[in-house]
C-alpha cells in the first residue's frame, strides 16, 4: 500500500498517516500498513525536512502510547511499525535503499557490484589498515582516527551522490537504477569498515587502560 484510507471510518476526518486517526485518535485497523512514507504522510523523496520528520513522530508517538491507545496489541503493533519507519526515513542509507526498491531497482543480491573507481580506494583502504592492525598499542590510535575520518568523509560523500540522482525521482530504468545500487553497496561496505575500526579503536582503549605490571 503507498496511500492511506481518505478519511477516518470512525469520524469520518481526514487521514494524513495509516497508523492513527489525529482528529479522535482512534489507531487505524489496517493490515498493511504501507511504506514508511505512507505511515508519516510523507510525499515520497529523497529531500525529506528532518525537522517535520521529527515533528510528526512526536504526534504520531502521542496517538499510539499506551497511556492514550491503551495497552493493546493494535498500540503495540502501531508503536514498532512507527519506530522502523522513522529509522527508516532518518537514515539516508536506508531511505535510499527504500527509494531504490520503490522504484524497482536492484538489492544487494541482484547487483553486488561497486563502482570501478571505488574498488582502488578500497585496495588503498584496506593496505592502510593493515599496517595499522601491526603496529602496536598505544600508537595505533592517531592513524585509526585520521582513516575513519576518511572514511567517514567518503561515504557522506557516496551518499550525496545517491540523494543527487534520486532528486527528483529517476525513471525506474535500469541503467539509472543499477548504478544508483552499485554506490549504496560501496556506502555500505564503507559501514562495515567503519564498524571494524570502531572495534580496533575500542581495543585500543582497553589495552591502554589495562593496569601496567609492577616491576
Amino acid at each position: 500500500m503507498d496511500s492511506c484510507p481518505l478519511t477516518c471510518l470512525e469520524c469520518e476526518a481526514e487521514l494524513w498517516s495509516s497508523l492513527a486517526c489525529e482528529g479522535c485518535g482512534a489507531l487505524l485497523e489496517v493490515s498493511d500498513k504501507g511504506t514508511p512514507f505512507v505511515v508519516f504522510g510523507i510525499e515520497r523523496r529523497w529531500d525529506i525536512d528532518r525537522k517535520e520528520l521529527r515533528q510528526r513522530l512526536l504526534r504520531l508517538q502521542r496517538l499510539v502510547h499506551p497511556d492514550h491507545a491503551g495497552a493493546t496489541d493494535l498500540a503495540q503493533e502501531a508503536a514498532a511499525t512507527l519506530n522502523h519507519a522513522y529509522e527508516v526515513l532518518a537514515d539516508p542509507s536506508l531511505r535510499a535503499n527504500l527509494l531504490l526498491r520503490l522504484l524497482g531497482g536492484p538489492d544487494e543480491a541482484a547487483e553486488r557490484q561497486m563502482p570501478q573507481e571505488f574498488l582502488m580506494e578500497v585496495l588503498e583502504w584496506n593496505e592502510t589498515l593493515d599496517e595499522i592492525e601491526q603496529e602496536e598499542p598505544p600508537s595505533r590510535q592517531e592513524p585509526l582516527i585520521a582513516l575513519q575520518d576518511k572514511l567517514l568523509k567518503r561515504r557522506e560523500d557516496l551518499l550525496t551522490e545517491v540523494g543527487t540522482s534520486l532528486t527528483p525521482l529517476p525513471e525506474p530504468k535500469a541503467e539509472t537504477l543499477a548504478p544508483l545500487r552499485r554506490r549504496l553497496n560501496a556506502a555500505r561496505y564503507l559501514a562495515r569498515t567503519l564498524w571494524r575500526i570502531r572495534e580496533l579503536r575500542l581495543a585500543e582503549d582497553s589495552a591502554s587502560d589495562a593496569p601496567r605490571p609492577h616491576l
